[in-house]
């Protein structure tokens, strides 16, 4: 890309053999990574834990240990790194953020409201059921009027879980969209770096999971 346009495109060879700007982009960073390392291995050179005498064949040690740093210094020059998981349990800030992203904390009482309602209405069929067939009311039994109210109680059971059951996919797509538009504006701003030091698969990862 030149000037936010895109003036050469193709394959990974076919760029390099263009003599184009792509040519000296990788030729740059090499010669970058080339530098580095030969700075890490000066400092190791110089370090002091060589330049110090020691006895009883504690010099080879010090030597080694001046390769190990070497090789540390080295290894962290890498442009792309090792993939970093987190290990544990998840923290209750990742569920307070998730029921509260879309709605606030509306929509988590309007959820719990609505299953304390559905629940209510199953009790009270049953306690209806319960009572409408005790010994008691055997003589003053109206089936009539136990059929109708027995009736009401479930159609306000029926309709209380299903609008619970639409009130959580609606709270649970909100905030999945949220979530979403988040991550690809996170993505979309990043900066070219982030690109070059992170694999692309990586990336769909996350935006498949998240």
């Amino acid at each position: 890309m030149r000037d936010g346009k895109i003036v050469q495109s193709g394959k990974y060879n076919e760029l390099l053999n263009s003599g184009m700007d792509f040519k000296a982009l990788v030729a740059a960073h090499e010669t970058s990574m080339e530098l580095v390392d030969g700075h890490a291995a000066a400092q190791a050179e110089n370090s002091p834990i060589k330049q110090r005498p020691q006895a009883n064949g504690e010099e080879v040690n010090g030597e080694n240990k001046a390769l190990d740093q070497v090789k540390s210094v080295k290894g962290s020059s890498k442009l792309i790194k090792d993939e970093e998981r987190e290990t544990g349990r998840v923290s209750l800030r990742v569920y307070k953020l998730y029921c509260t992203e879309a709605f606030g904390w509306w929509g988590v009482v309007a959820v719990v409201l609505l299953s304390l309602l559905w629940q209510s209405s199953l009790m009270a069929g049953d306690y209806w059921l319960a009572y409408e067939t005790a010994e008691e009311r055997a003589t003053s039994f109206n089936p009539s009027l136990f059929i109708r109210i027995y009736a009401i109680i479930a159609g306000v059971s029926v309709v209380v879980i299903l609008v619970r059951a639409f009130t959580v996919t609606l709270l649970g797509l909100k905030t999945a969209q949220i979530f979403f538009s988040q991550i690809l504006h996170s993505i979309l701003h990043a900066p070219m770096s982030f690109f070059d030091t992170t694999p692309s698969g990586r990336i769909l990862t996350r935006v498949r999971l998240g």
